[in-house]
Order: structure tokens, then C-alpha cells, then sequence
């Protein structure tokens, strides 16, 4: 049975769930290492020398490689040429928050990986799309589009549901939107907390649940009150999915996120920002506003907040959307089929 490696930047992310999903592909034996030991430059570069020799042999014994994120795939690029590989882009994060000088380099690193993986899957058309503007034609015909997808959640019973938001403290009435990730400025959870805080004060009973920790979560602390509740980071994902009516994603980079698409197979109803990503995966099951345009999303809060048959239709919308698109054997399947051409292509090239 071929073995795969799993070259990750770090522990973590959506990279890590991604790979947890992919397990359960049972024609593939699955392993993986991560680059660096932290999430910063500084991290990386202190633990990178010493990770990679055992990075190297686990590749060397591996029947493929599959690099998660930009980022990594410029850090690997040495085992992309080595081996038959698979990049997935994962948002294509550096890519999109570098400027000036160094947005060259990471662009020739790029094209570099792109023509060094047998193919790159890319979870949304919008991280296809521009990747493609970067590449020549030969590496853009490497390009493939795999959605992530989940096993769709068993819907929450009413004793279930009110349980989790009596732990919470929420009352009769009250309309839970969560935030969750982490809470750093791409993520832009100090707008959720503006918009849940402008919608309480036009009459809607919002009540942000803010689930997560990073660099911004003392900004968010200080902003606590009727309608915000910071809570830090939570293991309890579930339960909160479980308590909320409305998750809410303002953030200006995403991938196709898991934490949506959790949402959606729950049967919340969706406030997101068009950063690439967001739009394809709610399609018409969600409300869709510009990144950064905190007085959109207030009112986007404020109507839903305040209108339950609306908040019904789009939350059984997008659990359907997830039941037909978004679906883990989809996902398995389409990333297997990646695997065996990514090998097909380096035998026939061999």
C-alpha cells in the first residue's frame, strides 16, 4: 500500500484537520511531520535546521509527498523535485499578506513548486484562479480544484441544544453568534465585535461568542459586555456550534474554512466576508458582505438577529449544501484519485 508524507508548516490549522480528514483514505498509509515546532518566522527558523534531516529520510521511504500550504511548499521544495508530490494550497496565506520587495520572491517560489509538484490542489476556484495568473500555461495544467468537505453532523436535539446554552448563560431570546478562530487581525474579529455591538444597540439581542486566543484577544476582552463574550480558547467546539444561531467569518484571507463548513452542516445560518473562499462555499446559504465594512455586517447581524424564518431557511440551506457539495467521501475520494495521477505522472516521466 503506497505510503503518503505529510510536510505540514507547523502544528496546527486547518492543515492538520485536513490531513486528520484525509486518514480515512484506506488505499494510502498515511504519515506526517511538520517543518517547524511554532507558528512564527522566529520559531521556524530556531527549529527548522533540526527538523529536517528526520523530514528528508521519512521522505526518502515515502512513496509520495504532500506538502499543506505555500508557505511549506516553498520550505520543501527540494522534496517536491525528490519525489512524486502534491501541493494543496490552504489559502495561499503567505502568498496573500506579503508586499513590497519580498511578494517577488515568494511569487518565483511559487511558480517553482508549482513546476516541481506533480499537482496542486487548490480548495476553492478563487485560490485556482489566481495562482493560475502566476504560472505559466504548462503549471497551470497541474492545477486542480478539491473542496474540503465534512461528515455531515447529526442534527442537535432540543434537550442537547438547550443544555449548551444554559452552560453559556444565554436566555430565552437571546440570538448566539459565534466567532470562531483565532484572533488575529486577518481573522478580523475586533469587526464582529463592532457589528454585534452596533446590533445590540438597534434593539437586536446579539450575543457574539468570541471562541478562540491570539494577539488580539486582549483588545477583544475590553470590549465585553451584554453584547460580547469573549471566551477564550474552547476544546468544546461542538457544544458551541450546538448553542449558536449564527456563526459569523469577517475575515479578508481564507481557504475554503472548516469552521464554516462545521457551521453549515450544523444548520447556522452564515455572515461572511467575500475574501476569496467564503462566497463559494455558502453559495445562496449565507449572507455575503465586503471585507472590512464593519456597518454591513451590523446590519446583516441586525436582520437576522431579528428575524427567525430567515435565520431557518438559510441554516437548512446550508446543511443541505454540505449534505450535496461539501461531503467527506467527496473530499476522500477526489484527493485519492490526485494521489494516483500525481504517481502515474512520475512513472511515465521516470
Amino acid at each position: 500500500m503506497p505510503t503518503v508524507l505529510h510536510v505540514l508548516p507547523h502544528a496546527g490549522g486547518g492543515g492538520q484537520t485536513y490531513v486528520d480528514l484525509l486518514e480515512g483514505c484506506s488505499s494510502f498509509v498515511h504519515e506526517r511531520l511538520t517543518l517547524s515546532t511554532g507558528r512564527t518566522p522566529a520559531q521556524a527558523v530556531v527549529s527548522l535546521p533540526a527538523r529536517w534531516p528526520a523530514v528528508a529520510r521519512a521522505a526518502r521511504r515515502a512513496d509520495l509527498v504532500h506538502v499543506h500550504g505555500d508557505t511549506a511548499a516553498l520550505l520543501a521544495l527540494a522534496l517536491l523535485r525528490a519525489r512524486p508530490s502534491v501541493v494543496t494550497t490552504h489559502g495561499l496565506h503567505l502568498l496573500r499578506r506579503v508586499r513590497g520587495p519580498m511578494r517577488a520572491g515568494v511569487v518565483l517560489g511559487l511558480r517553482a513548486a508549482a513546476q516541481a509538484a506533480d499537482r496542486v490542489i487548490c480548495t476553492s476556484h478563487a485560490e485556482r484562479d489566481e495562482l493560475a495568473g502566476l504560472l505559466p500555461a504548462p503549471a497551470r495544467r497541474r492545477l486542480v480544484v478539491v473542496h474540503n468537505g465534512i461528515a455531515l453532523p447529526s442534527p442537535a436535539d432540543p434537550a442537547q441544544r438547550s443544555a449548551a446554552r444554559g452552560a453559556l448563560g444565554l436566555a430565552n431570546g437571546d440570538v448566539a453568534v459565534l466567532f470562531l478562530g483565532e484572533l488575529h487581525e486577518r481573522k478580523a474579529p475586533l469587526d464582529a465585535v463592532a457589528a454585534a455591538q452596533a446590533a445590540r444597540t438597534r434593539g437586536a439581542r446579539v450575543v457574539l461568542l468570541v471562541a478562540g486566543d491570539g494577539p488580539q484577544a486582549s483588545a477583544v476582552r475590553e470590549r465585553a459586555g451584554p453584547a460580547v463574550r469573549p471566551l477564550g480558547f474552547r476544546g468544546d467546539v461542538d457544544r458551541l456550534l450546538t448553542a449558536a444561531d449564527l456563526l459569523v467569518m469577517p475575515s479578508a484571507r481564507e481557504g475554503l474554512s472548516f469552521a464554516v463548513l462545521e457551521a453549515m452542516g450544523r444548520g447556522l445560518a452564515l455572515v461572511v466576508s467575500d475574501a476569496p473562499g467564503n462566497p463559494e462555499a455558502v453559495g445562496d446559504a449565507g449572507v455575503v458582505v465586503p471585507v472590512g465594512d464593519r456597518a454591513a455586517l451590523a446590519t446583516a447581524l441586525t436582520r437576522l438577529a431579528t428575524d427567525h424564518d430567515e435565520r431557518a431557511r438559510l441554516g437548512a440551506a446550508a446543511r443541505e449544501r454540505v449534505r450535496t457539495t461539501f461531503t467527506l467521501d467527496r473530499l476522500r475520494e477526489e484527493v485519492s484519485a490526485t494521489y494516483h495521477d500525481a504517481l502515474s505522472r512520475s512513472h511515465q516521466s521516470a
